[in-house]
């Protein structure tokens, strides 16, 4: 009997749960985005005009965005929402991002340059607690810069960190077999040390990617590149510290930037700033997401402290635990 109970019980709970997610989905496809204003609108220009609010929060990586992570895909798709549409004159970016992702890094800085100099769009990023490496990568692409006096910015640099516990697994006598086809397959395994050949090819590749993102940065800040090699290897600065080597434009927050970015679209006053309003049931559904991903495993911690890393880092498929 009590068998009997307990499957009726799990047969409930999972039929909610199924009803739930349909209901969710099927919000989520019919419901229609919209802009929502959310600050400024004084002075003597027309409402028509104004601003759209881009944020981009936590680690940088590729697919859409999630409760605590900003993916390329959504933040792409918000910023192509502004390039037709005339009455969006400008974009005021918010950025708390310790980086993430390359690939998901150089999207969205080349949507930005591109929204500047083929749309004619004004851009100012806002810097908020940490906008390093991958996240200064993006904001280098904006007209100006703004950051608060303590934000921890900076770090031009690339990373890849690959764990070996090949030691460990000879002190206890395990032994792993590989198959493989292809000499480079297993480069970066976590069960054998690399050869000094395959130790010098993730050395270029990171070579090769360290180079382009200090030339974006150049050409995104109109400095030389030497001028940015000298403030880069991955040093951090403060936003203060940022301003003085030229990195950021000027120090402030969201009030400063919306008025930066009001005196570059020529309005008088203060730009009415207008952000997408996000379905409710996508927060939600990012919400339980988020919540239920450490009761049913997610990302072992190491890998979660190695993304929160102020770097712009390459994730190696050894790392895809």
């Amino acid at each position: 009997m009590d068998r009997n109970r307990i499957a009726l019980a799990v047969t409930f709970v999972v039929t909610i749960l199924s009803l739930l997610v349909g209901l969710i989905n099927l919000a989520s496809s019919t419901s229609s985005s919209k802009l929502t204003k959310v600050d400024g609108g004084s002075g003597f220009g027309t409402d028509r005009l104004g601003a759209a609010l881009i944020r981009i929060e936590g680690e940088i990586h590729s697919g859409s965005s999630s409760y605590e992570s900003a993916g390329a895909q959504t933040i792409l798709e918000q910023l192509r929402a502004v390039e037709d549409d005339s009455n969006m004159v400008g974009v005021l970016i918010e950025i708390n991002s310790p980086g993430g992702s390359v690939g998901a890094s150089q999207e969205i800085y080349k949507e930005i340059m591109y929204l500047r100099k083929e749309k004619n769009k004004k851009v100012v990023v806002s810097m908020k607690d940490i906008a390093a490496s991958g996240g200064y990568y993006i904001a280098s692409a904006a007209d100006k810069i703004y950051a608060l006096g303590g934000t921890l910015t900076g770090s031009i640099g690339v990373i890849a960190i690959a764990p070996n516990i090949k030691g460990l697994l000879d002190r206890y006598g395990v032994k792993v077999r590989t198959f493989k086809e292809g000499k480079y397959k297993d480069s970066l395994s976590l069960f054998r040390d690399n050869t000094a050949e395959e130790d010098a090819m993730i050395q270029k590749m990171l070579s090769d990617t360290y180079e382009e993102f200090v030339e974006d940065v150049a050409k995104g800040r109109n400095q030389t590149v030497k001028f940015v090699e000298a403030l880069a290897e991955g040093r951090v600065y403060s936003g203060q510290d940022a301003f003085r080597n030229k990195l950021v434009d000027d120090i402030g927050g969201r009030r400063e930037a919306l008025a930066e970015l009001s005196k570059l679209c020529n309005y008088e006053g203060t730009l009415p700033l207008y952000e997408e309003e996000t379905n409710p049931w996508d927060k939600f559904f990012q919400l339980l997401q988020a919540k239920s991903g450490g009761i049913f495993g997610g990302e072992k911690a190491i890998l979660q402290e190695l993304k929160r890393s102020p770097v712009l880092v390459l994730y190696p498929q050894a790392m895809a635990w």
